[in-house]
């Protein structure tokens, strides 16, 4: 399986999966135009590779902001990684976040609570 990369623009995160290290890394602003055509390749990669993990999956979030579209989307793209951790392999979310950023921390803990995943938190 080939890694995943896709260049930040300016209403696009950055995306770098690897299907080796298990490191899969989403950062930066996401509010696309069309939130679903943006993600549904990185959601189709993502149940790919769930199929066949690595031995560890670390899924790093770091978002500046995101649009109610977008966050939809990401939830979806987190529940690809369901699998692994129902299956029981090792899976979690960092969910990284400014200082003093309750909204995007609340983002997250509200999906960690619908999702039922484990997630860490980072305060940078």
């Amino acid at each position: 399986m080939e890694k995943l990369e896709i260049e930040p623009f300016l209403q696009t995160p950055e995306i770098n999966f690897d299907p080796q290290s298990g490191n899969m890394t989403l950062s930066g602003k996401s509010y696309p135009a069309d939130a679903i055509d943006f993600y549904r390749p990185i959601i189709e990669w993502s149940r790919r590779y769930s199929e066949r993990p690595a031995e560890n999956t670390e899924l790093v979030c770091e978002i500046e902001y995101l649009n109610s579209a977008s966050q939809k989307q990401l939830v979806e793209l987190i529940l690809a990684f369901k699998p692994i951790h129902t299956g029981g392999g090792k899976f979690v979310v960092v969910w990284k976040f400014e200082e003093g950023d309750d909204d995007i921390q609340s983002v997250g803990e509200l999906i960690e609570h619908e999702l039922e995943l484990p997630f860490r938190y980072e305060e940078i």
